[in-house]
C-alpha cells in the first residue's frame, strides 16, 4: 500500500521555521513529524531546499566548490536556528565570519558546518544542543551588528575571536578583507565608511580585554593593509615581505605616460615600473573579462610597464613562486629605469600602509 503524500505546508512558512510558527499557521503535530521535514535543531523544522546545497561549477576547482557548499550549509543552519527566536543570542566565531563573507580556510568551514557558533553575552548560560557550539562571552569583548537579518558579532570582534583558530598569516587575510574599501564602480573609489571596519576598529577589538591568541593578533595587525581585495593578493604581498622585496602599493589606478587612465591593478611597484595582476578563475572563465585583460595589459606595456601575471599555481609553497617572478621583474625594472619612461599610478594607500 502506497503511503500518503504529506499535505502541503502553508506558503507563509519559510524554508526553515519553528514548531511554534507552524502551529500558529495551523500545521498539525502529525504533519510536523512527516519525513519530508528535517529537524536541524530542537523545535525547528526545515523543508527540502528549493535549490541544491550548492551548484557545482564544472570549471571551478574542487576546493572552490566545497567552499561554496560549506558556506551555504552554515548560512542555512544559522537561519534555521534563528527561527527559535531565543532572546539575546548572536552568532560568533566561524559562523559570524561566514555571515560577513570573510575568507576562511576549508578546515574551519568544515568545522562550522558541523556545528554553528551561538553565543550569549554576560552571565547567562551558553546555548547548547546538537549542531550548536555555545559560547558565553564578556560584553566588553564583543561588539554586535546585524547582517542579513541575523544578529552577529561585529567584524572586528569576529577577527579577534578567530585568533585561537587561525595562523597569523590567516588573520592577516581576514583583517585585509575587513578593512578593504570596495570600489563603487570602475576607477571610482569608495570611502572608509564602505569598509566593514577600520584598522583602528581592529586595534580596539584586540585591546578590549584579555584575548586568547593576543600575540597572534598583534603579529597580524602589523601586516594588515587597506587595498587587498582577496586572499591571493594578501598571500602575494606577504610572500614579497618574506623575500624582503619592496612593499607594493595596493589597489592601484594605472595611467599612461599621457595621463590617460588605463585601469586598475592589484599590486604595483612604481619605482621599478612593475605591475602585478592575479588572474583568478573568473578571468579565465569570462570571455568578456579575458578580452578586457588583454586590452589593459597591452595598454600597460605600451605605457612602459612590465606586467607580472600570476595564477593559483604561483601561490604554492606560501606563494614563493609568485615572489620569485616579482623579484625578477623588479631586477629588470632597475636595469631599464633610466631609459624607459612609464606612466603614473594612484593607490588606495600611497604609503603602502593603513589608509
Amino acid at each position: 500500500m502506497m503511503s500518503r503524500r504529506p499535505s502541503p505546508l502553508p506558503d507563509s512558512l519559510p524554508e526553515s521555521f519553528s514548531v511554534a510558527q507552524a502551529q500558529d499557521a495551523g500545521v498539525s503535530p502529525r504533519r510536523l513529524r512527516a519525513r519530508d521535514l528535517a529537524s536541524p535543531f530542537r523545535g525547528v523544522r526545515s523543508r527540502p531546499p528549493a535549490e541544491p546545497a550548492a551548484a557545482v561549477d564544472d570549471d571551478a576547482s574542487p576546493a572552490a566548490n566545497e567552499n561554496a557548499r560549506l558556506r551555504l550549509t552554515i548560512h542555512r543552519a544559522a537561519r534555521a536556528y534563528a527561527t527559535r527566536a531565543v532572546p539575546g543570542i548572536l552568532y560568533t566565531h566561524v559562523t559570524a565570519a561566514v555571515i560577513w563573507d570573510l575568507p576562511l580556510p576549508l578546515r574551519l568551514l568544515r568545522r562550522g558546518a558541523e556545528a554553528i557558533d551561538v553565543a550569549v553575552l554576560g552571565e547567562r548560560r551558553a546555548p547548547k544542543g546538537a549542531g550548536v557550539r555555545g559560547h558565553q562571552l564578556r560584553a566588553e569583548l564583543t561588539r554586535t551588528g546585524v547582517r542579513r537579518g541575523l544578529r552577529v558579532a561585529a567584524p572586528a570582534s569576529v577577527w579577534a575571536q578567530l585568533a585561537p583558530l587561525l595562523s597569523a598569516a590567516e588573520l592577516v587575510e581576514v583583517g585585509d578583507a575587513i578593512v578593504h574599501i570596495p570600489r563603487r564602480r570602475g576607477m571610482h573609489r569608495g570611502t572608509p565608511a564602505d569598509a566593514l571596519a577600520t584598522r583602528d576598529g581592529l586595534v580596539e577589538a584586540m585591546e578590549a580585554g584579555r584575548r586568547v591568541g593576543a600575540a597572534r593578533l598583534r603579529a597580524a595587525l602589523g601586516l594588515i593593509r587597506v587595498g587587498a581585495a582577496s586572499p591571493p593578493e594578501t598571500r602575494i604581498r606577504l610572500a614579497c615581505a618574506r623575500r624582503q622585496l619592496p612593499e607594493p602599493l595596493l589597489d592601484v589606478d594605472v595611467f599612461g605616460v599621457d595621463g590617460r587612465p588605463i585601469g586598475f591593478t592589484e599590486l604595483a611597484f612604481p619605482d621599478h615600473g612593475v605591475l602585478v595582476e592575479y588572474e583568478g578563475d573568473h578571468h579565465r572563465r569570462s570571455p568578456k573579462q579575458w578580452q578586457r585583460d588583454i586590452e589593459k595589459h597591452a595598454a600597460c606595456v605600451a605605457a612602459g610597464w612590465e606586467v607580472v601575471r600570476l595564477t593559483a599555481a604561483d601561490l604554492h609553497r606560501d606563494a614563493a613562486p609568485a615572489a620569485a617572478k616579482i623579484a625578477a621583474a623588479l631586477a629588470r625594472g632597475d636595469l631599464r629605469r633610466s631609459s624607459v619612461p612609464w606612466g603614473r599610478v594612484a593607490a588606495a594607500d600611497a604609503a603602502g600602509g593603513d589608509g
